[in-house]
């Protein structure tokens, strides 16, 4: 902890806290930030665990196996390369049913209708009330979502269900995440939640769920569905809900006509840098797929910003201070990579699938491929992009 400088011993442990939180601010990765706390209690002191901190780079976390109810997580870090297998001791016994701001949202496997959301970094955890009846006996899936992807807005569990055929239309839950909200879900039909997201969200944070529901309720007695049928999102038909600044889209990727696996193996090998001919993105603004596209100037709350589009997912929405291309949407694709070789010259035999990170820029309508997820990722296990934060 000490160096000598000009001849003279300087103790690193007396460095001002405004220089170790802005240079704590600067750390890509949870786990250098970590790494930085625990050089010494006096850096421990000054940069507290929730206390300054900008936006980590984003991770990408493994879809859950609904069979595997472990508490094991496994994350990678594009930032650093890295992977970590993160055990969470309050997931013990659940599935992963979704995630948002930094935390998952884990479903008890014995009993459907408990759930808590949980930060995988920290292990803190809060119980959510018991879900709605009307979840029982369907597949659930949620998400979570805040103003402030920075740490300071107040987050809202959203968790929704996709019934069988025959079966009544789906719905979806709201809760607000604070320590004084006792008063459960509120419950809303999906059909007219996705594009009003985010007032139904401001409503509930400011008049609870009881109102909300009320509301929504009077809406549907006057109107029916009117904002339209929609039996299933996120992911429907490759179009994704794109929520920010008080304004609701639809993300819609588009690759080429055949299947992907036929278009990979009739493709070329692809590597850092290359261009992906056959993907594109469009905006919307509505869920009708026969819907018109919005252009990229005509969306000023998108300017500059980082989307980031994984597989049945909503996507998030985040500044270019993330150490990612601003008018871009970074999004996970299988394609095929270069033959591997070997020390020895031979050719190895393994996955001629890759799993890859790539972009599209948004000015200039082209994707490419940014880097190959290292290892070998479980295709039935695809991934999904997760927001590391201490904040909650």
């Amino acid at each position: 902890m000490a160096e000598m400088v000009e001849g003279s011993a300087v103790d690193w442990t007396r460095l001002p806290a405004n220089v170790l939180r802005s240079v704590s601010g600067r750390l890509a990765d949870p786990q250098d930030f970590v790494r930085f706390r625990a050089a010494c209690p006096a850096w421990r002191l000054a940069v507290p665990e929730d206390g300054h901190r900008r936006f980590f780079h984003p991770w990408i976390v493994e879809s859950s196996d609904p069979d595997d109810d472990s508490g094991n997580v496994l994350f990678y870090s594009p930032s650093s390369g890295e992977y970590h297998v993160i055990h969470v001791a309050a997931l013990e016994g659940k599935r992963v049913a979704g995630h948002g701001a930094g935390l998952l949202l884990g479903i008890d496997t014995a009993d459907e209708l408990s759930a808590v959301l949980v930060n995988p970094l920290t292990g803190e955890s809060a119980t959510a009330p018991r879900l709605p009846e009307r979840f029982h006996g369907t597949p659930i899936y949620s998400f979570a979502a805040t103003d402030d992807p920075a740490g300071e807005g107040e987050v809202v569990a959203v968790v929704y269900n996709r019934p069988a055929g025959g079966q009544a239309r789906g719905c979806v839950a709201l809760w607000r995440r604070r320590r004084d909200a006792g008063a459960g879900w509120a419950t809303v039909p999906a059909q007219t939640f996705w594009m009003r997201m985010p007032q139904l969200r401001a409503r509930l944070v400011a008049h609870g769920p009881q109102v909300v529901e009320a509301e929504e309720a009077a809406i549907a007695a006057v109107n029916g569905h009117a904002h339209g049928h929609v039996e299933w999102f996120p992911g429907m038909r490759g179009a994704h809900v794109v929520e920010h600044g008080g304004q609701a889209r639809v993300l819609v990727r588009m690759e080429l006509e055949q299947p992907p696996a036929i278009a990979a193996a009739a493709g070329v090998p692809v590597k850092p840098g290359d261009t992906l001919p056959g993907v594109s993105f469009e905006l919307r603004n509505t869920v009708d797929p026969e819907g018109d596209a919005v252009d990229w100037a005509s969306t000023p709350e998108l300017h500059g910003k980082v989307i980031l589009q994984s597989e049945d997912s909503i996507c998030h929405v985040l500044p270019a201070s993330v150490g990612l291309s601003g008018n871009s949407v970074y999004f996970l694709s299988w394609q095929r990579q270069e033959v591997v070789v070997d020390e020895d010259g031979g050719v190895g035999d393994g996955e001629p699938f890759g799993y890859f990170l790539c972009k599209w820029d948004a000015i200039k309508g082209v994707a490419t491929v940014v880097e190959k997820v290292p290892g070998a990722w479980d295709r039935q296990k695809p991934g999904r992009w997760f927001l590391p934060t201490f904040k909650y």
